[in-house]
């Protein structure tokens, strides 16, 4: 430091806009080499808190003095030229010193956003797989549901026509006194239902109560539709009303069932394992 006593070093660190806390603490980390490494020093670690290193206060209140009393040697002077061409190194050297870190700062930016980027994209794609997967699984749902539905309303269409052609044999033989041929009977619909093993109730019993206080019991399975009794109903009823479709309601609680409701299973209606349902007139 030839030429620039201590305190001149500090203030030439100071006017460049460090602290004299920084200052000192840079000097001795370079040990006090010059005003030029220990900006170099502070470039290098812009971030650094001169209160942290406590330990090295004697350290460096010794680097001064020894800075203080080298300076009681009489030293050639530095002209007005080469003062000025150091200043300027020392102003290259700050430039270059923060567009490189300006240039890290910025690489790292754009190397966080690739990174944001990435993981936000992998994300998107698992949220679409799963989305996926929802739709495929919704639609296999709605397939096995439109087949029990159609099953279930044969079934019940089938079970309208054996008791039809019942009736019929009956009636014959009792205008002829003839043997009727043998027809298989239909469970009673009295029975009790019964659960599955995973505590179901695959059918329910449905009482129909019609206006003139005349009762049908039937069976129907629990995920046929409601339209199911209201055909059963309409085919069965011996009340004497015939023309529009059956209206159906029930008491407990007091409900009358929409046209959307017709065509909802009995177990999502509460009409399972057993239930009342009265015929409107």
């Amino acid at each position: 430091m030839s030429g620039v006593t201590v305190e001149g070093t500090i203030n030439q660190l100071v006017e460049m806009g460090f602290s004299k806390e920084k200052a000192e603490k840079a000097l001795n980390k370079t040990g006090w080499s010059g005003a030029e490494a220990a900006m170099e020093w502070l470039l290098a670690h812009p971030d650094f808190d001169p209160n942290d290193d406590d330990d090295d206060d004697e350290e460096t209140a010794a680097a001064i003095q020894a800075a203080k009393d080298a300076e009681a040697t009489p030293k050639v002077p530095l002209t007005e030229e080469e003062k000025a061409e150091k200043m300027k190194k020392m102003e290259e050297l700050r430039v270059k010193k923060r567009a490189e870190r300006v240039a890290q700062e910025k690489a790292d930016e754009q190397e966080r956003e690739k990174t944001r980027v990435k993981e936000g994209k992998s994300m998107g794609d698992i949220k679409q797989k799963m989305a996926d997967q929802e739709i495929i699984r919704n639609a296999e749902a709605l397939r096995r549901e439109k087949l029990e539905t159609k099953a279930a309303k044969e079934r019940v269409k089938a079970q309208i026509e054996a008791d039809r052609q019942a009736r019929k044999e009956k009636e014959m033989q009792e205008r002829t006194g003839a043997a009727a041929p043998t027809v298989p009977a239909p469970t009673p619909a009295s029975q009790m239902v019964q659960k599955t093993e995973s505590g179901k109730y695959e059918e329910t019993r449905i009482q129909m109560r019609l206006p003139d206080g005349s009762n049908m019991v039937q069976k129907f399975k629990a995920k046929e539709p409601l339209s199911a009794v209201r055909l059963y109903v309409d085919m069965n009823r011996k009340d004497g009303v015939s023309g529009s479709p059956a209206k159906l309601m029930t008491n407990f609680p007091k409900k009358i069932f929409s046209d959307e409701d017709y065509e909802a299973p009995l177990e999502t209606l509460g009409l399972v394992p057993s239930a009342v349902v009265i015929v409107c007139k």
